[in-house]
């Protein structure tokens, strides 16, 4: 089963719910910023226990004019995007599509529909969406933040970054050293690092620059930790996309992806720093001698059991991953 369809009632149903077992994020696009009082309640709730909300609006960029609802709100960001178009509401676990406003959630004035897509059910499609989210919200600009949000700009100083940011060697950057805030890479150019995280530490995407434009692979992580998708930028151009899909064994992943999802799930997991972390580095060197609890995660997360037998280095414990996913 994959998408479900939704009628006027169940697409109202829906949204309260997503809203209501939100546990980590909450990111809503709307062209037109008028909210129904239960959904600022729902906010409000949300708010209070910590989960990271994001409110995409487009259309005027006056419509938070005279609105003083989300000036206590802490974990609140709200931005604005010109050219967004459509309503598109998620949590960490699902996504709606719908033609349905955020002022008449009873669906009494228009006949709006919707459509559920489900992380669990469909993960490509809840994935592409989020894909297309970020998209916009990295071009959007910043109306309101709360004291508690984490803003990338504020914490991405390029110094910190390549000082914590992981796989260097597969980038094609042989050293930390910077210059000017940029590293230098084999044939002599000069890029500058960036990373963002999750509201948990784990790493939310990693690439560099080239002339303030993304270039070369950049890195996209899932909330778990694993590698989601790979997008090849040229000097700012979309080039390709490597989609990772774990449940196809016809599309085989990449041994290094696997990896790298793998080390981010020790940061997630252990909070350990993963710089060095390589496939050549032992397990129990980030674990201690709780590694039962990143196999489980894995197993987890790759919907498989009994992977393991004893791995000693990331590359052992990777080379036992591909063999349960496609020998």
């Amino acid at each position: 089963m994959a998408a479900e369809f939704l009628s006027p009632v169940g697409t109202s149903y829906q949204i309260d719910r997503l809203l209501s077992e939100a546990h980590n994020e909450i990111v809503f696009c709307a062209p037109v910023l008028k909210l129904n009082e239960s959904i600022i309640l729902r906010f409000q709730q949300a708010d209070q226990r910590n989960v990271r909300i994001t409110l995409l609006f487009g259309k005027e960029r006056n419509q938070t004019r005279g609105q003083r609802w989300y000036k206590d709100f802490k974990n609140l960001r709200i931005l604005y995007h010109d050219k967004l178009n459509t309503f598109l509401f998620r949590n960490e676990k699902e996504m709606i599509l719908t033609s349905m406003g955020l002022s008449d959630l009873s669906g009494s004035l228009h006949r709006d529909m919707g459509i559920l897509i489900s992380k669990l059910r469909d993960r490509k499609a809840y994935e592409d969406g989020i894909y297309e989210q970020e998209l916009l919200i990295e071009h959007a600009e910043e109306v309101f933040a709360g004291a508690n949000y984490i803003k990338p700009v504020d914490t991405a100083r390029p110094d910190e970054i390549i000082r914590d940011m992981p796989y260097l060697n597969y980038f094609g950057i042989e050293d930390r050293v910077l210059v000017n805030g940029k590293v230098k890479a084999p044939s002599g150019k000069f890029y500058i690092p960036e990373m963002e995280f999750y509201n948990d530490g784990t790493i939310k995407f990693q690439g560099f620059k080239k002339t303030r434009q993304r270039h070369g692979e950049w890195v996209f992580y899932t909330y778990e930790g694993f590698v989601r998708e790979v997008v090849i930028y040229e000097n700012g151009s979309y080039v390709d996309k490597i989609y990772c899909d774990y449940e196809n064994p016809a599309k085989p992943i990449s041994k290094y992806y696997l990896l790298f999802g793998i080390g981010n799930s020790v940061k997630k997991l252990y909070e350990k720093n993963i710089s060095e972390l390589y496939f050549n580095s032992s397990i129990e060197e980030y674990t201690g001698f709780d590694k039962t609890k990143l196999f489980y995660h894995t197993e987890r997360f790759m919907k498989k059991r009994s992977i393991f037998d004893q791995p000693e280095t990331f590359k052992e414990m990777v080379d036992q991953v591909y063999t349960a996913l496609y020998e």
